[in-house]
């Protein structure tokens, strides 16, 4: 599904012409659809960087791959959320860090069977991830064969469903990620907890096109940093993640 969400700022500036255009996938609660609407916690970070730095900023809903092309054929493309690798460093300029990321294994609380000092431990268990996730990937790359150590669904949530019937030993999921699931399928946080950290090494960006318009990148910058100090984005961060400041 496609939706275009404009968010129009500073009506009255010659900035409208010269638009940033943002690319985003379905990624609750950083990035989503609710009633047809982009929402989330990079997406109300965005809104108010662009107020902060008086832009306007068009969002796009995509499949990541396309979100991907698009940000990177536009000169005022944004693509988010996006974490900032070695091999992207050079592809984009960055905006952030706007979020720390934290893949965990995940196991019902009652599996106090389940006791895990490194990932090696968790060759005997069956661990559900998403598939084509940085979670399936990591775990592809480290031996577990799909279908025998490694179950793949299509989301989040059919993993948490297939963990909660005893369909799998764990879920790879990132940590803010099986809070918003649980909730959203109505389980209690309590009923899972974390068997071990998958990887923790990244965090999230704001990742715009190498040649975005450079007065315009001050601004967001500029933004970005008053958003900080203020507290704001600290505030933004408990309300869609629990975390302290």
């Amino acid at each position: 599904m496609l939706v275009r969400w404009l968010l129009l700022l500073a009506l009255s500036s010659p900035l409208l012409a010269a638009d940033f255009h943002a690319y985003t996938e379905e990624l609750p609660p950083l990035n989503y659809l609710a009633e047809q609407q982009p929402q989330g916690f990079s997406v109300e970070l965005l809104q108010l960087l662009a107020k902060q730095a008086g832009v306007s900023i068009s969002i796009e809903v995509l499949p990541w791959a396309r979100a991907v092309e698009y940000a990177d054929k536009d000169p005022h493309g944004i693509l988010f959320t996006i974490t900032r690798t070695p091999e992207r460093e050079n592809r984009y300029l960055w905006l952030g860090p706007i979020s720390d990321r934290k893949i965990i294994l995940l196991r019902l609380a009652n599996r106090g069977d389940i006791k895990l000092s490194n990932l090696d431990d968790a060759r005997q268990y069956v661990i559900g991830a998403t598939r084509e996730s940085a979670s399936a990937k990591k775990l592809q790359q480290s031996g577990f064969v799909i279908e025998k150590s490694l179950d793949l669904a299509p989301n989040d949530q059919i993993n948490l469903r297939k963990l909660m019937a005893g369909r799998n030993d764990m879920i790879a999921i990132l940590d803010w990620a099986a809070a918003w699931q649980a909730k959203s399928i109505g389980a209690n946080l309590n009923q899972f907890t974390q068997a071990l950290i998958l990887d923790n090494s990244l965090d999230y960006y704001f990742a715009l096109n190498r040649n975005a318009d450079p007065e315009l990148v001050r601004r967001l910058n500029q933004a970005f940093s008053t958003l900080q100090k203020s507290g704001q984005l600290d505030k933004l961060r408990q309300r869609y993640f629990h975390q302290d400041p």
